[in-house]
C-alpha cells in the first residue's frame, strides 16, 4: 500500500511541477484517463497536460496556474490489482471578467493500478466531483457571474464549467458527482468488478 500511495502522490506532483516525462512513467501504456477536460489514453493525457501548463511561446495562451492538494487515500488490494481513492483539492487561479480569482474544487480521484515486475503503475483514473467555489484574490474586487448561465451547470462542478467555457472548452454534464449519487455508484461498482478480476 505504501508503494501505491507513493505512485499516486508522485504522479500528481510531477504534473504540477511540469516534470512530464516523470509523470508519464507512472502510467501503463494503455491507461485510460477521464476528467472534466479529457477522455482518452495516458500518452495523450500527458501531452495535453503539458500544453496547458507549458503552452508554446507562439500559442498566444498563458500557462495555467494551479496545483493539486492530495489528502487521505484509501487503498484496496487484490493480488496484482489495486484501487486507490484519494481526496484531492484543486487550486487554480483565473482572470474572470478582469478580476483575479481563486478557484477551489473538491474532488475524489479514483485510481486503478496494476503490479508488474514488483512495480505498481496506473491503469486508469476517474474523478468524482463534490463541490467547487470561486472567490476573488482581492476581496475588494468582486467578480460578477452570469447567474442564469451558472444555474445550467451541474451543482458538483458548476464553477468549473463556468471557467471552462471562458477558456474555450466544452464542459461535460455527465461526470460522476455528488449531486447525482447514481453516477458515483456506477463508477465505484465498475471499479470493484475490475478489482475482483485477479491477474494471472
Amino acid at each position: 500500500k505504501a508503494a501505491i500511495l507513493d505512485v499516486v502522490v508522485k504522479e500528481r506532483r510531477a504534473r504540477d511541477e511540469g516534470m512530464f516525462s516523470d509523470m508519464a512513467a507512472y502510467y501503463r501504456p494503455e491507461a485510460e484517463i477521464e476528467t472534466s477536460w479529457f477522455k482518452g489514453h495516458s500518452k495523450d493525457f500527458v501531452e495535453q497536460s503539458e500544453k496547458l501548463v507549458l503552452p508554446g511561446k507562439d500559442s498566444g495562451k498563458k500557462a495555467a496556474l494551479g496545483f493539486h492538494q492530495m489528502g487521505a487515500t484509501v487503498v484496496n488490494l487484490n493480488a496484482d490489482r489495486a484501487l486507490a481513492e484519494a481526496d484531492c483539492t484543486l487550486h487554480n487561479f483565473y482572470l474572470l471578467e478582469g478580476v483575479r480569482t481563486k478557484y477551489t474544487g473538491y474532488v475524489r480521484l479514483l485510481y486503478r493500478l496494476l503490479r508488474s515486475n514488483d512495480r505498481w503503475l496506473i491503469e486508469g483514473i476517474r474523478c468524482i466531483y463534490i463541490r467547487d467555489t470561486t472567490v476573488a484574490c482581492n476581496p475588494s474586487h468582486i467578480p460578477v457571474f452570469d447567474e442564469a448561465e451558472l444555474s445550467t451547470y451541474r451543482e458538483s462542478y458548476s464553477n468549473l464549467c463556468y471557467h471552462m467555457v471562458r477558456a474555450g472548452l466544452q464542459p461535460r454534464q455527465d461526470l460522476p458527482g455528488w449531486d447525482l449519487p447514481e453516477t458515483v455508484s456506477t463508477v465505484k461498482k465498475a471499479d470493484l468488478e475490475w478489482l475482483s478480476l485477479c491477474s494471472g
